[in-house]
């Protein structure tokens, strides 16, 4: 793609360039835009309805007073523009820097914003047909998002390399005990439409320490505690942190934040501890690094681990 098509397709958002930094151009597609104002235009082999559907969801959140991506529309009132192989959207850049750590005050604030973004999702239309990555019980017949099921698979994985270890049976029977109990309320849990990533690295940080987020390419229909949950584990375990909290602190002080803006529903409450704890023992980052273990001593305390993790939710 040369600069001129870029120029073109800038033009049918009815922006003029005065200048172009391409940042990526293989495949994906993504360059800054300036026309007195910063844009990001980004193009890429998907679909175009569904493309369009995370734009619409992306512009309620914002219409609702989240601080999120601006997309542009262009002549006909729609998002995306596609080109023979790509599709192309075009998006206000947001104020605030990346972070490269999180404190106990991104924590809350995550948690907080995700509890606003799910309820402003409740009162919406949910444009989406399909899961996010965060779904479970897809059924792992493809590797299509809100299709495969990444804690079974992490389970399968950590099944393969510790199988005969004298813990297993109890972790086994632990497991599958908890998915089976969730699984049978999972279609009646509340669930719609969410942005499908909502991690600190989508995210920017102002001056005056307010969170901004962007990436909405892989949004979808979700179970509120389950996305709840793993955005909880994730910054509580597994993001650099600076502070004093440990990881079951900063794990209480996100519930805690989300829950002043979604109180949990009876029916999530009483099956918050069991989801939590397979979640928390199958993420699939543990797994990977406990099957990289090669001392006996660490690989007997990683399984401990896992047994305490699920016994803690019996």
């Amino acid at each position: 793609m040369e600069k001129q098509n870029i120029i073109d397709l800038c033009g049918q958002y009815g922006i003029i360039p005065n200048h172009i930094e391409i940042i990526r151009m293989n495949e994906r597609v993504l360059a800054k835009i300036n026309s007195g104002q910063e844009y990001f235009l980004k193009g890429e082999p998907a679909d175009k309805t569904y493309w369009e559907a995370c734009c619409i969801y992306a512009a309620a959140l914002l219409e609702h007073g989240m601080n999120v991506t601006h997309y542009e529309k262009f002549v006909d009132d729609t998002y995306i523009i596609q080109t023979d192989d790509k599709v192309f959207s075009l998006e206000r850049s947001l104020s605030g820097e990346p972070m490269e750590f999180v404190t106990y005050r991104e924590i809350a604030e995550i948690g907080r914003l995700l509890g606003i973004q799910h309820c402003i999702s409740m009162k919406i239309p949910t444009p989406f047909i399909t899961a996010t990555s965060w779904s479970m019980f897809g059924g792992n017949q493809t590797d299509a998002i809100g299709d495969y099921d990444e804690n079974e698979l992490s389970f399968l994985d950590f099944m393969k390399h510790y199988k005969s270890h004298p813990l297993f049976s109890k972790i086994e029977f632990l497991y599958r005990e908890y998915r089976q109990s969730i699984h049978e309320i999972w279609s009646v849990l509340p669930q719609v439409a969410v942005q499908g990533d909502f991690c600190y690295y989508n995210m920017l940080r102002g001056i005056d320490g307010n969170l901004s987020i962007f990436d909405f390419n892989i949004a979808g229909n979700e179970v509120y505690l389950n996305e709840c949950i793993a955005v909880g584990v994730y910054h509580s375990w597994y993001v650099p942190y600076k502070g004093k909290l440990n990881e079951d602190e900063r794990f209480q002080l996100f519930i805690e934040s989300y829950t002043k803006e979604r109180p949990f529903q009876v029916i999530e409450g009483a099956n918050f501890s069991q989801l939590k704890a397979i979640i928390r023992a199958f993420r699939y980052d543990r797994v990977e690094e406990g099957i990289l273990l090669n001392n006996e001593l660490e690989q007997e305390l990683f399984l401990q681990e896992t047994l305490l993790i699920l016994e803690d939710a019996h």
